[in-house]
């Protein structure tokens, strides 16, 4: 192999000349010249943006060459790993330098429109881009600090080869990407699956994820995002060793906050635990990380960070029948049923948020500290204000598993005070107890029920629109499908942010991220798939298809006879927030209504959780090799053999300080066969007679005597002073020239293919679950569809692919891509300025559904193309 004295020598050959074209050192490689995608609208925009990529391949080139001659000729500590590290780069960056340079030709073929640029290929490019800046912005500080006294080579070192690993795992992405591209129709960014071969799956689940959440994490994203995503994986990390080793609440978030500290300082640690977790956690994890922000403290951060409301209020939608008038032209009355599928009727959750008191609205619905605190300042309204003439209807995100209205008060506050409406936010039932269709039943009914109700939620619903993010924007579209196949009103309009429009994993180039995002890794993603079509997750081999549903049926609700000559709307004045159905809550108090829209209060007794609805607590082995021995610590105290031993578990491996080094890797057990000590314990097959017995306790005592034998206390196998003294200096002295870069792409063996067991199911083939694959009659029936996706999210794609059908269609649709930022934006807007800025965008929408003014502009149009 040639050193990497050889292999820059060419580098600098080359880049003699490429000094001059070069971006000045003084300016940050982040705020370097960008290729201007949205600026030229004529053919020679491809030619523009291939310039400017090539720009920062030269200039990556120039700063190589100048590293790596400095490094040769300044021999440090880290001087040999600097220079392997800057050699491994400019490989890698040769090597998926064309590869970019082909997306750029192709990438525009597959946009929405000439208005909107964007789509899964250009997110691709934007990420290689954002890589390569990044390494540029690294070498830069190195060339600039090289020769201080308090230059960090350490550091510096750790993140040029955290870079090199991330360039490399890149360039397997844009193999696969290009795989699909093969396998897909012109302008397609799905390949149809029945050409797409099972193994490219594999392939793409199989690479190895950990250099992306390591010291990279996030790195895709603006600059204020990533400290974001820093904490983030850090409370995932943590959270995940204390869901393994703890049960409740309060002891997992101890536990939580004490293991913090060391998935802070270690990089590597927390990227090996994040990893092993998507692979192995099930979706009860999930849940229990997502649904942190809604125990303890967290839940009342929403109070403190956001805008103060005068109405705050949950309730619950009674189960019982009603008739709405039809919009067709024949005007027959349309019976609306409550919401049947698995469990039975049952009452909707909903959550009632408004800025003021209105007209309508009963006393008792305001926010009884608000009021305390206005009438003590003496600006309390005795009179409600008037009855609004628009409501939102809004359906939280949280991959139909997850979170609640709760989690999402934060910009919910802020959207009550900015539009001044009512808004009505669904806590629908959740997957996996509640999987398809129970979700989109229980939102329809509710969204139908406001109609019918409007008065009593303090507006006339003269307007009337849908918002939701994630999975609550795919919620938002099926209910708009529904009521326009029910014949009743449909909304004015659709919001729908950063949503998954195609519910089962099938491939295109933005799905690809997943192997990259801090907050949908692809393992995460295919569980959510799976528990929303109620899919039994097993294990390699099983047949998923023939799966039922991961929740057993419950009793339906009774109903009984009630006198409704005197309902009246009665909200829970409880001080604590009334759970789901099916989860665990006390017995809530429900509100049933007759035809008319009259309600009573009900008190109905809980439903029991749904068996096998607990988290699944499995041992999590710890590995600790001491001495030429491998002792396997579990809860149980079992020990194995290493070769029988797992990739252990949200665990990291503890190497010994006394093996010898096997040169492959500075992480890697030593080659020769590691024996374990198995202590003497009365097993089923040691078991003594007791003549037996009684001759070896006589060996015993005889051996007690002897005065050679060595004291009891004394530890067989511990090491001499010399042995510890080598010990250490092999852990302090540092070896450099051992760590070896990959220079092709790695895939991880352990790694399990879990989408291909889910892609047989039929049912992720229904309409209502993904509206991407609904009939044209459909998807005429839609109102105006005002699309937010994020440029680096996975499910960017489907927004595209929905675009385009619906100006196929002649649907009017707002196609607004949000750059830099990622999926669930919308529950940063109080940390992220970029964040805010794009709640900014939605706001605007939601008004322009409303027919009233956006801020900073005139009243828009969505787009309608034919």
């Amino acid at each position: 192999m040639d050193s990497p004295a050889g292999k820059m020598a060419a580098v600098r050959a080359d880049s003699t000349t490429e000094e001059k074209t070069a971006a000045p050192e003084s300016k940050p490689a982040a705020e370097s010249v960008r290729p201007k995608e949205h600026g030229h609208r004529d053919k020679r925009k491809k030619t523009d943006v291939a310039d400017s990529y090539n720009c920062w391949f030269k200039t990556l080139r120039s700063l190589t060459a100048n590293n790596s001659e400095y490094f040769e000729r300044h021999k440090t500590q880290y001087s040999g790993r600097f220079s392997s590290a800057v050699c491994v780069l400019q490989g890698h960056a040769d090597a998926i330098q064309p590869v970019l340079e082909g997306f750029i030709r192709i990438a525009p073929d597959f946009d929405a429109d000439e208005n909107t640029p964007s789509n899964g290929y250009r997110s691709l490019v934007k990420v290689v881009g954002t890589c390569i800046r990044r390494i540029i912005h690294v070498q830069r500080k190195v060339v600039n600090n090289r020769d201080g006294l308090l230059f960090q080579s350490k550091h510096y070192c750790l993140e040029l080869e955290a870079y090199a690993s991330v360039l490399c795992q890149l360039r397997a992405i844009m193999d696969v990407a290009q795989k699909v591209l093969a396998k897909s129709k012109h302008g397609q960014l799905f390949p149809e699956e029945k050409f797409f071969p099972e193994f490219l799956f594999e392939e793409a689940e199989s690479l190895d994820k950990e250099c992306f959440y390591g010291r990279c994490v996030g790195f895709q994203f603006c600059s204020s995002m990533q400290p974001i995503f820093h904490t983030i994986s850090t409370a995932m990390a943590s959270f995940a060793e204390a869901y393994s080793d703890h049960d409740g609440q309060l002891t997992r978030a101890l536990a939580s906050l004490l293991n913090s500290g060391k998935y802070a300082m270690n990089p590597e640690l927390r990227a090996r635990t994040i990893v092993s977790m998507c692979d192995k956690a099930d979706i009860s994890f999930c849940k229990a990380f997502w649904n942190i922000t809604e125990e303890g403290p967290l839940q009342h951060m929403s109070g403190f960070l956001s805008s103060s409301v005068n109405v705050n209020k949950v309730f619950h939608i009674p189960a019982l029948p009603f008739e709405m008038e039809s919009s067709l032209e024949d005007g027959e009355l349309v019976t609306i049923t409550p919401p049947c599928s698995q469990t039975g009727p049952g009452p909707v959750q909903v959550r009632l948020i408004c800025f003021e008191n209105r007209e309508g609205q009963p006393e008792d619905i305001s926010s009884p500290i608000l009021d305390q605190v206005e009438e003590k300042l003496g600006t309390k309204k005795k009179v409600p204000a008037p009855k609004s003439d628009a409501l939102i209807i809004h359906i939280h995100g949280g991959g139909f598993v997850a979170q609640s209205s709760k989690s999402h008060e934060m910009y919910l506050r802020t959207w009550a005070k900015d539009i001044d409406v009512p808004i009505l936010s669904v806590d629908y039932s959740l997957a996996p107890a509640h999987p398809f269709p129970r979700a989109m039943e229980e939102c329809f009914f509710a969204y139908a029920w406001a109609l019918k109700n409007a008065q009593i939620l303090g507006t006339t619903a003269e307007r009337v629109c849908l918002a939701g993010d994630s999975a609550g924007g795919n919620l938002c579209v099926s209910v708009a499908m529904r009521a326009a196949n029910y014949g009743i009103r449909v909304p004015d309009g659709v919001l729908a942010a950063y949503t998954p429009f195609l519910v089962r994993y099938t491939p295109s180039p933005s799905r690809l991220l997943c192997m990259m995002d801090p907050l949908l890794p692809m393992g995460i993603l295919s569980r959510c798939i799976a528990a929303y079509a109620g899919l039994k997750e097993k294990k390699p081999g099983e047949d998923v298809s023939s799966s039922s549903s991961t929740t057993s049926s419950t009793p339906q609700l009774s109903t009984p006879e009630h006198n409704f000559s005197s309902a009246r709307l009665v909200f829970d004045p409880s001080p604590t927030e009334p759970k789901r159905s099916g989860e665990g809550a006390a017995a809530p108090k429900l509100l049933f209504t007759n035809t008319t829209g009259g309600l009573c209060e009900v008190h109905t007794p809980s439903p029991s959780p749904p068996s096998g609805e607990g988290p699944d607590h499995t041992d999590i082995p710890v590995l600790t090799v001491e001495t030429e021995t491998a002792v396997i610590h579990g809860k149980q105290n079992t020990e194995q053999t290493v070769d029988n031993l797992k990739e252990p578990h949200f665990e990291d491996i503890a190497l010994s300080p006394y093996e010898e080094d096997s040169g492959d890797s500075e992480w890697s057990l030593t080659d020769k066969q590691t024996e374990v000590d198995s202590p003497s314990r009365g097993g089923a097959g040691d078991e003594k007679s007791p003549e037996e017995g009684s001759k070896q306790m006589e060996k015993d005592r005889a051996a007690e005597d002897d005065p050679n034998r060595p004291s009891s206390l004394s530890l067989p196998s511990l090491p001499s002073l010399d042995e510890i003294s080598m010990a250490i200096s092999k852990m302090t002295e540092s070896k450099p020239e051992e760590v070896v870069l990959p220079s092709e792409p790695v895939h991880s063996p352990s790694s399990i293919a879990h989408v291909t067991r889910y892609r047989p199911s039929p049912i992720l083939n229904n309409p209502y679950m993904s509206p991407l694959l609904a009939d044209d009659e459909l998807l005429k029936g839609l109102p105006p569809v005002y699309l937010v996706p994020c440029a680096l999210d996975p499910v960017l794609d489907d927004s595209i692919m929905f675009a385009q059908r619906l100006k196929a269609l002649g649907v009017p649709y707002k196609l607004q891509v949000v750059e830099e930022l990622s999926h669930g934006f919308l529950n940063f807007t109080s940390i992220c300025k970029e964040a805010r800025q794009a709640n900014d965008l939605c706001v605007n929408n939601l008004l322009e559904m409303l027919g009233r003014r956006p801020r900073g502009g005139r009243v828009g149009t969505p787009t309608r193309k034919v």
